[in-house]
């Protein structure tokens, strides 16, 4: 029997399409919470929250085709919001958050559905209007009207709406490709990081490594790889062995600095070294804040905010706690108190989120400009000056991916932000102490860990 398409395969799909190739031969259950976490959704106590000025009808059944059985009876009362749906049609089964009832004819009379998912994202992702697509069309089928507009609710509660027809195009085709997966074509597979999001992944990188494809070279676009292989370029190391001037020649799809960044990088993973381009751009001193912050998107909040503190050589670690989500403010001030003593020191940082957070709390919490003008400025994203100054031998450039190739370790075998947040709510659920202390020994080798690669920059600039 060939399995399921639900609008959580067209997700793995775009994310890797090795996930639903080996999905259909292996089977895989996934954790309900990971994948709320992979897809930009919220706990269902967030969401009747934003849900509390609704009349909604919940359907609670645990079993799938009872929960149908159920959606559909709700339809045919015409109940104008049907919370957590399930609509089975043939093989097709979707699971839109919501399910609203508008004006229009339908085989229910005069009405028909729509269908909104509630997300955490402030950007209307491609996997949102494709799963938007999928569930039109099996509205079209269960009520015989299908929508024309699809939609996502923020977690303030505003509605963005989108027309279907811009994504039908590349839904048809994904679909086609699934339906040409789960009858057991191989599809082309790419490397990328979007591949971590799988169970698979290591498998994925496994077979990447073995035929030595290009799509292991970091952050290589499609359309580039499409370029070498015209040129007869297959393998990172058929690109590594020519002189760039040589690779030049053959490859006119690509600019002569772009090409000679990859050839670089097909070098260092070729002869499994790094190059050191230019010294790298670091402030002086050994006084310094390293942050990392814990943050659990299932309920839109910040629960950990990690500080190493370096004063020469005396480091000490601080962990600025919200040990509930209703005391994100409080942690987030104790935060900004703490680095107020700090003027002029190198804030070091991995990574963009930071940034983002800083500026998002700010916002909401009515921080004092002085201090977010500090926190900007004082701000060092110790990923975006590396990558300035060194090419590494490795598909990705994560903060555990660099941190482990200069011989850093953390404490614990699944370190992960998704385990991060697994842990977190482990503890809020059970209030094991063991899972908030391995958060906390997440975060503290995590900003360690960023340390380290300060420290080992250093030694890059002789």
């Amino acid at each position: 029997m060939r399995p399921r398409i639900s609008e959580h395969t067209f997700y793995q799909y775009l994310k890797c399409p090795s996930w639903v190739a080996h999905d259909a031969k292996a089977g895989h259950l996934e954790d309900a919470l990971r994948r709320r976490l992979q897809e930009d959704g919220l706990l269902p106590e967030v969401e009747r929250k934003l849900l509390a000025n609704r009349k909604v009808v919940e359907i609670v059944e645990e079993d799938m085709d009872d929960a149908a059985v159920r959606t559909i009876e709700e339809m045919a009362k015409g109940s104008q919001t049907i919370y957590r749906a399930v609509l089975i049609h043939d093989r097709f089964v979707a699971r839109p958050d919501i399910l609203e009832r508008v004006e229009g004819k339908s085989k229910f009379g005069g009405y028909y559905y729509v269908a909104c998912d509630i997300k955490r994202s402030r950007h209307l992702k491609d996997e949102y209007k494709l799963q938007g697509c999928f569930y039109a069309e099996v509205l079209g089928l269960i009520q015989g009207l299908k929508p024309v507009q699809g939609y996502v609710m923020r977690t303030n509660g505003e509605i963005e709406s989108y027309l279907l027809e811009e994504a039908a195009t590349r839904y048809h085709l994904t679909l086609d490709a699934i339906e040409r997966i789960l009858d057991g074509a191989e599809e082309p597979h790419f490397l990328t990081s979007d591949c971590k999001q799988s169970p698979w992944f290591h498998e994925c990188k496994k077979d990447a490594i073995a035929c030595d494809d290009l799509s292991r070279l970091n952050r290589v676009w499609r359309s580039e790889v499409k370029e070498f292989n015209a040129a007869g370029f297959n393998t990172v190391t058929e690109l590594a062995a020519l002189h760039p001037d040589l690779v030049a020649s053959k490859v006119t799809g690509v600019s002569r600095d772009r090409l000679e960044f990859l050839h670089m990088q097909a070098r260092a993973i070729a002869d499994k070294r790094h190059f050191v381009l230019r010294p790298v751009d670091l402030p002086p001193g050994d006084n310094a804040l390293i942050v990392d912050i814990e943050s659990d998107p299932l309920r839109d909040a910040h629960y950990l905010f990690g500080v190493l503190e370096v004063n020469g050589k005396e480091e000490k670690y601080h962990a600025f706690l919200a040990k509930d989500p209703k005391d994100e403010q409080k942690a987030w001030e104790q935060f900004v108190a703490f680095v107020r003593g700090y003027i002029g020191t190198p804030i070091y940082h991995y990574g963009w989120s930071e940034q983002d957070t800083f500026r998002s709390l700010g916002e909401k919490y009515g921080t004092d400009r002085e201090v977010l003008t500090m926190l900007e400025e004082q701000s060092v994203d110790i990923l975006v000056r590396l990558r300035e100054s060194v090419v590494f031998p490795l598909s990705f450039y994560s903060l555990k991916d660099i941190a482990q190739y200069i011989g850093f370790r953390w404490r614990h075998d699944d370190a992960s932000g998704l385990n991060s947040v697994l842990w977190f709510e482990e503890w809020l659920k059970s209030g094991n102490k063991t899972s908030l202390q391995d958060v906390i020994d997440y975060n503290e080798d995590d900003v360690r860990a960023t340390w380290a690669l300060r420290n080992w920059a250093l030694t890059q600039n002789g």
